[in-house]
C-alpha cells in the first residue's frame, strides 16, 4: 500500500512538472480608477494573498488582477464590499494563450543565418542562435558568456564594439520578467536594425558600443514557453514549505534593497528573495555591467505591459536623480516620436509616481552612474496584457524605433 502511494505520488509530481498549466476560467478584472486609500488597499491584498496583479494598484490608475474561477466570487464580493468598482478585462486567459501560442519551432531556411523572425515568439534558444549569428557576420561584434543561471543556462551578452575603446556604452537589457514576451522580441527588433541595417545610421555603430542581454532571467522564460505560459520569477529554490520558486529578479537588486513595493512571502509575484542579489542571474548581469569602462550612458530595461515611458528613481516618492529634468525631457521627447509612427500613446512619468518597488534594475543601473536609464512598458494597455498577439511585434518595434533614435540621437549630441 505504501509502496503505491509513494509511487502514485512520484506521477502526480512528474505530471505537475511536464504539463502546460491551464488558464482555463481564469479572467482579469479591471479596477476602476484607484483613489490612494483604495490603492493602499489593494496593495496589502497583493502582499497578503496569492492573487496575481498584472497592473499594480497605483492612485489615478486602475489595477489590473487575474483570477481564477474558484476564487471569483470572493474576490468580486470583497471588491464590491469595499467599494472598488470593476469589469471584465480579459473573459478568459487560456483563450489568449492558445491563440498566441509560438508555431511549431523551425529551423532556419536554406540561406538564412538565423530562425528567428518578428512574426512570432521565439524561444531562448532561437534568441540566442540570433545574436550568435549578429556576431559570427560582423567583425566587430562578438558574445561574451557572463556566466550561467540557476539551472545552468549560459548567459550571453552580444557586444558590438565597432567605435572601440573609450566610446560611449549603452546596455540595453530584456526579458527580466519571463512572462512579458514583448520584451525580448522588440528588443531583438532594434537590434537587428541597429547591426543589419547599419547603412542608414552609421554613426549608432561608428561612436557608440552596444551591449545586449536578450533574456536576463532564461530559466523563468524557458519555464514560462514550456510550462506556465504567466510564470514571472526566477526558478531558484529559497526553501519555501509550499514549494513556491523564484524571486521577482526586478525586486532583487542592491538599491534600497527591499524597502518597498516588495513582498517577504516565497510565493508572492514580488518576492524580493532572501537578500540583495541572491539571484545568480542577477549577480551575473551586474559584474558584468560593472566592467564596462565608461559607466554606460544610457542603460534601458524593456518590460510590458502599460505603454509607459518610465524614468528613475523608483524606490520613494520624491526621489529624483540630480539630472531628473533632462531624463524626463528625453522620456517625453521619446514619446512623442515613437506616438507620430502608430499613434500609439505612452506616458512619460517617474517609475515611483506608478508605485514606489525598491529593488528593480533600472534604480541600480542609475546609482552605479549611468547618465539616462529608462524602463519602456511595451503595449499593450491591458486588452491583452502579457498575451499580447503576435501581429503586433513588429508595429510595437517600429514605434519602440523611432522612440529610440530619438535617445541615441540625444546621446550622440555629446559624443562629438
Amino acid at each position: 500500500r505504501k509502496q503505491k502511494m509513494k509511487v502514485g505520488a512520484l506521477c502526480c509530481l512528474v505530471v505537475a512538472v511536464t504539463a502546460q498549466k491551464s488558464y482555463d476560467g481564469y479572467k482579469v478584472l479591471r479596477t476602476g480608477t484607484l483613489d490612494q486609500d483604495k490603492a493602499d488597499l489593494l496593495r496589502d491584498v497583493q502582499t497578503d494573498t496569492h492573487l496575481d496583479f498584472w497592473k499594480e494598484p497605483a492612485p489615478g490608475r486602475s489595477a489590473d488582477i487575474m483570477t481564477s474561477s474558484d476564487e471569483m466570487e470572493s474576490v468580486m464580493a470583497w471588491l464590491s464590499s469595499n467599494g472598488i468598482t470593476f469589469h471584465t478585462m480579459v473573459e478568459d486567459v487560456e483563450t489568449l494563450i492558445q491563440e498566441t501560442k509560438p508555431a511549431a519551432k523551425t529551423a532556419k531556411s536554406e540561406g538564412k543565418r538565423y530562425a528567428m523572425d518578428w512574426a512570432d515568439y521565439h524561444d531562448l534558444d532561437t534568441l540566442n542562435e540570433f545574436i550568435t549569428a549578429l556576431a559570427d557576420a560582423n567583425d566587430f561584434a562578438s558574445i561574451i558568456p557572463i556566466g550561467q543561471s540557476y539551472e545552468g543556462r549560459e548567459m550571453n551578452v552580444l557586444a558590438i564594439t565597432k567605435a572601440g575603446p573609450g566610446a560611449p556604452n549603452i546596455w540595453l537589457e530584456a526579458g527580466i520578467h519571463a512572462r512579458e514576451w514583448i520584451a525580448p522580441a522588440v528588443a531583438t527588433f532594434i537590434v537587428r536594425e541597429l547591426v543589419e541595417d547599419y547603412a542608414e545610421h552609421p554613426d549608432y555603430l561608428d561612436k557608440i558600443n552596444w551591449y545586449f542581454i536578450p533574456s536576463a532571467n532564461p530559466d523563468g522564460y524557458a519555464y514560462s514557453h514550456e510550462h506556465d505560459r504567466l510564470w514571472r520569477k526566477t526558478r531558484s529554490d529559497h526553501g519555501s514549505i509550499l514549494g513556491c520558486k523564484g524571486v521577482d529578479p526586478n525586486r532583487n537588486w542592491g538599491f534600497h534593497f527591499g524597502e518597498s513595493g516588495v513582498s517577504h512571502n516565497k510565493c508572492q509575484e514580488t518576492y524580493c528573495g532572501p537578500e540583495a542579489f541572491s539571484e545568480v542571474e542577477m549577480q551575473n548581469i551586474r559584474d558584468f555591467v560593472l566592467t564596462l569602462d565608461p559607466v554606460p550612458v544610457l542603460g534601458w530595461c524593456f518590460h510590458s505591459y502599460s505603454q509607459l515611458w518610465l524614468w528613475p528613481y523608483g524606490y520613494d516618492y520624491g526621489a529624483y536623480p540630480e539630472n531628473y529634468k533632462e531624463i524626463q525631457q528625453l522620456a517625453i521627447d521619446a514619446s512623442d516620436a515613437l506616438y507620430a509612427v502608430h499613434g500609439t500613446v505612452f506616458d512619460p512619468i517617474n517609475s515611483a509616481d506608478l508605485y514606489p518597488a525598491a529593488g528593480a534594475s533600472d534604480d541600480w543601473y542609475k546609482s552605479i552612474g549611468m547618465r539616462f536609464v529608462f524602463t519602456t512598458e511595451l503595449r499593450d494597455t491591458g486588452r491583452y496584457g502579457f498575451v499580447l498577439p503576435k501581429d503586433q511585434i513588429i508595429p510595437s518595434g517600429e514605434e519602440m524605433w523611432a522612440g529610440f533614435t530619438t535617445v541615441v540621437n540625444k546621446v550622440l549630441e555629446d559624443v562629438q
